[in-house]
């Protein structure tokens, strides 16, 4: 099990994330989001071993096939993270540390509804903007004419960026499955290139409180079970209560909840356990979400909620 190696989770250690600790080196920075099978990441990796790389990606088959591939190719300058790559730019890297962000074959979701979906929605170009060093690029090839068409717009509009003129079935030194599949059907492919020109500030959302818990002194099981189906909405946050279980000496409750902050979903447990005299509500440490505001909302919202004061 060598090959899992690879795989970190920063929600378990402080934002934004100390690379040079995880690589043992200084080393410049390249992303690549959603590295599928991994076969680009593998290739850039061996092309450029002075470089630190870093995957994001949400497939767990994904992550397994790749992983394993490094490990077969004597790769040690990549890690992996199972993070929603627009999170993972914003939260995991301090300003103007990256070198270069890749983005190959994205699924445009180009149905009516599902912008919000796509890796360029929202704040993403001003993101980039604040990791990227100067100078820094961002290239995204994909086989959606439209898709192209309005990421291209996006970046030609922002101040942040130049972007130079998109290429047309451009013909890198490595292609990814999907690439070569899209050109055996006869499909064009699409590049864009921007490059950072000017530096933007961007709100991080999960830097700075590692640990999150409530005391109560006294606590209302009534109260808790109560919670069950429950949603709770505070502007920008949002959680909800999806199931209660309860130790047979009522001495632990486990609350399982899933969280939003503007569209960033979390899935994780919060523990009520009682200490002595005092009770505690705490996040569980089998499965740890990064503390965004509506995680640490929801602990002390329930914290609040079950407490008899």
């Amino acid at each position: 099990m060598d090959w899992l190696k690879y795989h970190i989770n920063p929600q378990n250690s402080e934002l934004p994330v100390d690379w040079k600790e995880i690589f043992k080196r200084d080393a410049k920075i390249r992303v690549e989001i959603g590295f599928g099978n991994g076969e680009f990441l593998a290739h850039m990796a061996k092309k450029f071993p002075e470089v630190n790389f870093i995957g994001f990606e949400l497939s767990i088959t994904s992550f397994v096939k790749a992983q394993k591939k490094f490990y077969r190719e004597g790769i040690d300058n990549v890690r992996l993270v199972m993070v929603d790559g627009r999170f993972g730019i914003r939260e995991l890297f301090e300003d103007e540390s990256v070198e270069h962000v890749y983005v190959n074959f994205p699924c445009p979701w180009s149905k009516k509804g599902q912008e919000k979906k796509r890796i360029t929605y929202g704040d993403f170009a001003k993101a980039l903007a604040a990791v990227l060093e100067m100078g820094g690029t961002f290239e995204l090839m994909t086989d959606d004419k439209d898709y192209a068409e309005e990421v291209f717009s996006k970046f030609k509009e922002s101040d942040f960026f130049d972007i130079e003129p998109m290429k047309i079935d451009f013909k890198r030194d490595v292609q990814t499955r999907y690439e070569k599949k899209w050109i055996s059907m006869g499909r064009h492919t699409f590049l864009i290139m921007a490059r950072k020109v000017k530096r933007a500030d961007v709100e991080r959302i999960a830097w700075g409180g590692k640990y999150v818990h409530q005391r109560i002194d006294h606590f209302d099981e009534e109260r808790l079970h109560l919670l069950n189906g429950k949603v709770f909405k505070d502007k920008r946050k949002v959680f909800v209560v999806k199931e209660i279980y309860s130790s047979k000496d009522g001495n632990v409750h486990l609350i399982k909840v899933i969280s939003s902050d503007d569209g960033f979903e979390q899935h994780y447990n919060i523990l009520v356990e009682r200490r002595r005299n005092f009770w505690i509500v705490k996040l569980d440490s089998t499965c740890q979400p990064y503390r965004t505001p509506s995680v640490k909302w929801s602990v002390r919202k329930i914290a609040q909620e079950i407490s008899l004061t």
